[in-house]
Parts: structure tokens; C-alpha cells; sequence
């Protein structure tokens, strides 16, 4: 039984990976502060990863949403020492590494470029389906207002957590080494599109309204402290002056092997309520 340590197992994305290894076959472990059984190790300094790391075929590195500055390149760095051994290491990104001057994109290429000496896939995704679950987006969605901070008639190829895990499972024993991979959906949609393809499943209206990006940065930066909402905001600046951006992905899927998962099929297995 082959073995996979990723480094959380917090978090939405982590645990759709994990559940997905589990699901192939693979044996599963991670690195957490507090989840039963996982190894206790810190991710900053290093202390503790060659153990965490013995004996793995693989170590998937989800890049967190930490934008200290400097956090994650420490990460990388560490992860590059104690992984020298391992086999393959996949970096997930969690975003697009775009060729842009911005500080959020320079950040990504340092992280990458730390790591590679390391036998390397990196996959970029585009923007989570998931995202819309969450208890900012869900309650104003069954109010009859999709908001997101993206035009409202920008393509992008949005993909949910499970078609990320199964190609992070994929990426796993593909002939993919040393490549950086753009990942997505099986198509790309509006924001409109979607506030429609919504009305008609949950048999209510629904309008797309698009978030001002200060005000958006503004409220990231207050839950999570600045500056994380500056940066995220990059993304979908970038996104606005570049609206091809995040349009493709299924080449890189076919890449792989994976069939992504549609938006319709996505919203079709949702419970569409807030629960208690």
C-alpha cells in the first residue's frame, strides 16, 4: 500500500484529497496540531518533518492561505530539506502562478522555485465551486444573490474540491514530473451563467451581483487580518484585467486522466440550506 503524507489535514481542500487517497487505496497521513494519529511536526522551522516524511512515497503540499510575509517560503524551504528523500512531492498551489509583478504571484514563483530541486508537480487550479458553500456565500445565494468579487461576464473554469482531489491522486503516478499543470473545470462559465443554472435548480431567482474589490479586501483583511484580503483581491484584479485567465483547465485534466466534475453536477449533489 503506497503511502501519502500531506502537509494538513485541516481545511476543505486537505480533506477531499485525503478522502480521495483513502478512496485508491493509498495509505493516508498528515500533519496537524490536533487531528488524532497525525504527526505532530512544524511546518515553519522543519522541526519534526523527516520523521513526519520517512518512509513516504509522496508529500502533497497544499500551499495555505497564509500571507504572512515571508510564512510560506519558509515552508517550502523546510519542506524541500526534509523531502529530499521522498519520492514525488506535489505542490497544489491553490491558484494560478501567473507571469505578474504582483506581490501574490511573486510569492507563488518563490514557493515553486524553493521546491524545485524536489521530483515536482505543481498544479494550479482555478476557483473552487466549494467556495460558494461557505457561510458568507450560501446564506445571501438562498436570498436570491450570488456575490463574488469577478466580473460578472468573465468566463472561468470553475472546478469543485473532488475534481482537485482526483487530480491530485492522478498527479500522483502520472508522467508528470517536473511539469506545472493548469487545472480546471470541464467548462468555463460567467458569473450570470451560473446565477441561472442556480435559479433553475433551486426553483427561485437568483441574480449575480459582483463585490467591489476594496470592500472585499477590506472584509478579508478584518476576519483574517491584512494583509490577506490585499492579496486574495490581487487575484481577481488580475482576474478582471485579464479575463482568459482562469477560462482554461481541461487540457490540463485530460493531462491527467480526470474528468472534471460540471457545475450542474456540482450543484445537483448540494444540500442547498443553512443548517442550525
Amino acid at each position: 500500500m503506497p503511502n501519502v503524507i500531506l502537509t494538513g489535514l485541516g481545511g476543505a481542500q486537505q480533506s477531499a484529497i485525503a478522502a480521495a487517497f483513502t478512496e485508491a487505496g493509498w495509505s493516508v497521513g498528515g500533519i496537524s496540531r490536533s487531528a488524532p494519529g497525525a504527526h505532530r511536526a512544524n511546518l515553519e522551522t522543519g522541526e519534526g518533518l523527516e520523521a513526519a516524511f520517512a518512509g513516504a512515497d509522496l508529500v502533497v503540499f497544499t500551499l495555505p492561505q497564509d500571507h504572512t510575509p515571508g510564512r510560506t517560503l519558509k515552508m517550502a524551504g523546510a519542506i524541500s530539506q526534509a523531502a529530499a528523500h521522498v519520492p514525488r512531492v506535489i505542490l497544489n498551489a491553490a491558484s494560478r502562478i501567473e507571469a505578474s509583478d504582483l506581490g501574490i504571484f511573486q510569492n507563488m514563483r518563490a514557493v515553486r522555485d524553493r521546491l524545485s530541486a524536489l521530483p515536482l508537480v505543481t498544479l494550479e487550479p482555478t476557483v473552487y465551486m466549494d467556495n460558494l458553500l461557505a457561510p458568507w456565500s450560501l446564506p445571501a445565494i438562498l436570498s436570491g444573490t450570488l456575490a463574488y468579487p469577478a466580473p460578472a461576464d468573465v468566463a472561468v473554469a470553475w472546478m469543485s474540491h473532488r475534481t482537485l482531489a482526483d487530480a491530485v491522486v492522478a498527479a500522483a503516478t502520472a508522467p508528470v514530473l517536473g511539469q506545472s499543470i493548469r487545472i480546471g473545470g470541464p467548462q468555463a462559465i460567467t458569473g450570470t451563467d451560473m446565477a441561472a443554472m442556480l435559479s433553475a435548480h433551486l426553483d427561485r431567482p437568483i441574480s449575480y451581483a459582483p463585490i467591489p474589490l476594496p470592500g472585499f479586501a477590506a472584509g478579508l483583511n478584518e476576519a483574517f487580518g491584512a494583509p490577506a484580503g490585499d492579496r486574495i483581491a490581487e487575484l481577481y484584479a488580475h482576474l478582471a484585467a485579464h479575463p482568459q485567465s482562469l477560462a482554461d483547465g481541461a487540457e490540463g485534466l485530460a493531462k491527467l486522466g480526470v474528468t472534471g466534475e460540471t457545475f450542474a453536477d456540482f450543484i445537483a449533489r448540494q444540500r442547498w440550506t443553512v443548517d442550525a
